[in-house]
């Protein structure tokens, strides 16, 4: 069953996204170190759902018997990523970056480097994920149909594995752009509809 996330289990969704994205190359340029990472993933992606569904976000989990095994967030067309005030609403549970300056800059810097080329005529597809014990069993792809189904118009979304290009034209999305830097992790923009 796909529905939209309560507000109780934003926690534990941070928790699943933070175990799905814990090899990401776009993550693991943000923190490094590994053992930082695995500390401090689960209340990044948490604030970043929540901010999300602030900003008009629909955020959805995808739950097998009950138990919560994969999430998704889609921004609609014309809205931006969350911005300061969204993600100052949660600075409690995020003060934690403010003394990784580092971090925090690598952190901007791949948000402006990925906004650049998302346009303002399609549904965002911000993050999608399933737990890594519960994927091959089709939650990504009952994800990806919830998020056509309740597309405004297509959908956009960008990947920074390169494993997953093949996952998602398989699902109908098309190669938009592979975008490189020699400081950033390469990504992908990808389009269906």
């Amino acid at each position: 069953m796909i529905r939209p996330l309560e507000e109780g289990e934003f926690p534990e969704a941070g928790a699943l996204a933070a175990a799905a994205f814990r090899e990401d190359p776009g993550f693991a340029y943000i923190l490094p170190d590994d053992a930082l990472r695995r500390f401090r993933l689960p209340s990044l992606l948490e604030t970043l759902l929540r901010a999300d569904a602030l900003a008009g976000g629909r955020v959805s989990g995808a739950f097998d018997d009950g138990a919560l095994v994969g999430v998704s967030s889609v921004m609609p067309a014309g809205r931006e990523n969350p911005g300061i005030p969204e993600w100052i609403r949660h600075l409690p549970s995020l003060a934690w970056i403010l003394v990784r300056p580092a971090a925090l800059l690598r952190g901007l810097a791949l948000i402006r480097s990925v906004e650049a080329r998302r346009g303002e005529d399609c549904d965002y597809l911000h993050l999608l994920c399933v737990h890594p014990a519960a994927q091959g069993r089709g939650i990504g792809a009952a994800l990806i149909n919830d998020a056509v189904k309740n597309a405004r118009r297509s959908l956009y979304l960008e990947t920074f594995a390169e494993s997953n290009r093949a996952w998602y034209e398989s699902r109908g999305f098309k190669l938009q752009l592979e975008v490189r830097s020699p400081v950033r992790p390469a990504f992908w923009t990808m389009r269906r509809g």
